[in-house]
């Protein structure tokens, strides 16, 4: 009798103790992304002091207090959890990653500072934006597709780049005020060196913020753009995009023909005057003459055609040249529709834990300058990416970019101090653009056609080998990103200039930069 009771009072301090402690509990934190264990993260019991936090693989234990029947999962960048528990059990929690928290802080090159400051002055380009347009080069995609970003192109003349303004044209009286262009976190010297096809995302950071990220060169914006990577899934897949495009001059410039011979004749005539011009005068008599050419030839005489005594021109009783035939210099110097192609193929896929894009791309453009020998602009572009995972702890990306520019043009200098279009609009439609011989005269369209060819070479290549390193307890992977090479090298060659002089215009410049970036 005396047994039963002693079992029975230690039976009822056993229950007491677990009503009061309860039982221990186990189990892991894993993100929900990537599957990858969450550690650090804390583990508590809403309303209790009791606790746990995530140990190097993503596990805790803890004991639960009497009654308890949830769990409060918490971690920094990730959503709260509220977990219905049982004492004994084993719990696997998934986090999933939150998006929307502005509050974070972050680490950035010279110290820390909040999401807030970062995301608050972002704009994004919807990529399809870029594939929907003919264009060259990213720069030109960009124009009007966000507010803030402002893309102008300051001539017609192709292998330009345009000219990128973030909020405002002028940032600085003396130094520059174009935004930092990186392109995988590597910084490249012009948007033309990248091909369209090959980009996956734009970003644009607006605020001088960005400055304490990437320095002194992002205190007029930044523009960040990722290229396209491997498959996602076991696959090879093969693309080819090609566009054929042609280019006309936007604004069509017009000059007065027999209208403007009587302006003129109107104006001289007010003042008591019988003749005005120089070299090629302008008459009452020279001026009902130019009525009938445009009756009889103006829709069969052809630019050109050459000059006619007494059709075209004639002299008069005074011994002045009188021109009868109009004469536009738009159809000397403008060569309209010029064509533009465009070739893209690329590869991708993945292999087990290696995924892989190959992509290579080829542009022709030809110029709109009309008596140029050669006016064209071509690119080829090549790039690689490339991502490995070597375990679980470490995964490897490698890149390479090459990119060679070629442009030729005519090498030709004004005569006169004034922009060429001016010099030619300058003169009456009266006026041909050769002598009564057939002579060239001197003007920028005969400067143009007797000019050599200029050629201007540019070659990019760049290297980049990324590491990312096991998370550490604030739950962030460390990603290193050596620029193993980044070397533009551009060659000039003028006319005239033997092959060993030319050498002397070879500009070459290599930078090695090593970066990182948690």
């Amino acid at each position: 009798m005396k047994i039963k009771k002693v079992s029975f009072f230690f039976a009822l301090l056993c229950w007491l103790y677990s009503s009061a402690y309860g039982q221990s509990i186990t189990g892991e934190v894993i993100d929900k992304v990537t599957n990858a264990p969450v550690i650090g993260a804390n583990i508590s019991v809403p309303g209790t002091s009791t606790g746990a936090i995530t140990d190097m693989a993503g596990k805790f234990s803890l004991n639960l207090p009497g009654g308890a029947k949830q769990l409060q999962v918490t971690f920094i960048g990730y959503q709260k959890q509220l977990i219905d528990v049982q004492a004994g059990g084993y719990y696997k929690i998934l986090l999933e990653p939150d998006v929307t928290i502005i509050d974070e802080v972050v680490v950035v090159g010279y110290g820390t500072q909040k999401k807030a400051n970062l995301t608050g002055s972002v704009s994004t380009v919807d990529t399809k934006i870029l594939e929907a347009r003919p264009i060259a080069d990213v720069g030109r995609g960009l124009q009007g597709t966000m507010p803030g970003l402002s893309v102008v192109v300051p001539s017609g003349e192709i292998g330009s780049d345009p000219l990128m303004k973030i909020r405002g044209q002028i940032g600085s009286l003396q130094g520059g005020s174009s935004p930092l262009i990186l392109v995988d976190n590597v910084e490249i010297p012009s948007l033309q060196i990248l091909n369209p096809d090959d980009v996956e995302s734009v970003s644009i950071l607006k605020d001088a913020a960005s400055s304490s990220i990437y320095g002194a060169k992002a205190a007029f914006g930044v523009i960040l753009i990722t290229t396209k990577k491997g498959a996602k899934t076991e696959s090879v897949n093969v693309s080819y995009s090609g566009n054929t495009s042609f280019q006309n001059i936007s604004k069509k410039m017009e000059m007065a023909g027999i209208d403007g011979m009587e302006y003129t004749l109107n104006a001289f005539e007010r003042v008591g005057g019988t003749v005005a011009g120089a070299f090629w005068m302008v008459t009452r008599e020279g001026y009902d003459k130019a009525k009938i050419w445009q009756e009889k030839y103006a829709g069969t005489v052809k630019p050109n055609d050459p000059m006619l005594y007494g059709r075209d021109w004639y002299v008069d009783a005074n011994a002045r040249k009188i021109g009868l035939r109009m004469y536009d210099p738009y159809d000397y110097m403008i060569r309209e529709w010029a064509p533009t192609q465009t070739h893209n193929l690329s590869v991708n896929g993945k292999s087990g834990k290696t995924d892989y894009n190959i992509g290579f791309g080829y542009l022709d453009q030809s110029g709109i300058i009309k008596p140029s020998k050669h006016d064209d602009f071509k690119r080829y572009n090549g790039s690689i990416r490339l991502s490995t995972e070597i375990n679980k702890y470490l995964k490897v990306y490698t890149g390479a970019m090459y990119s060679k520019r070629v442009k030729r043009y005519a090498y030709a200098t004004n005569s006169t101090t004034a922009d060429p279009w001016l010099y030619l609009y300058r003169w009456a439609a009266t006026y041909p653009m050769t002598t009564e011989d057939g002579d060239p005269i001197r003007s920028p369209q005969s400067e143009m056609a007797n000019a050599n060819t200029a050629f201007q070479e540019t070659n990019y290549i760049s290297l980049m080998v990324a590491l990312k390193l096991p998370r550490l307890k604030t739950g962030k992977s460390i990603w290193i990103i050596p620029t193993l090479i980044r070397n533009t090298l551009q060659r000039d060659l003028e006319p005239g200039l033997l092959p060993e002089t030319a050498g002397q215009l070879l500009l070459l410049k290599m930078m090695l930069t090593v970066t990182g970036s948690i």
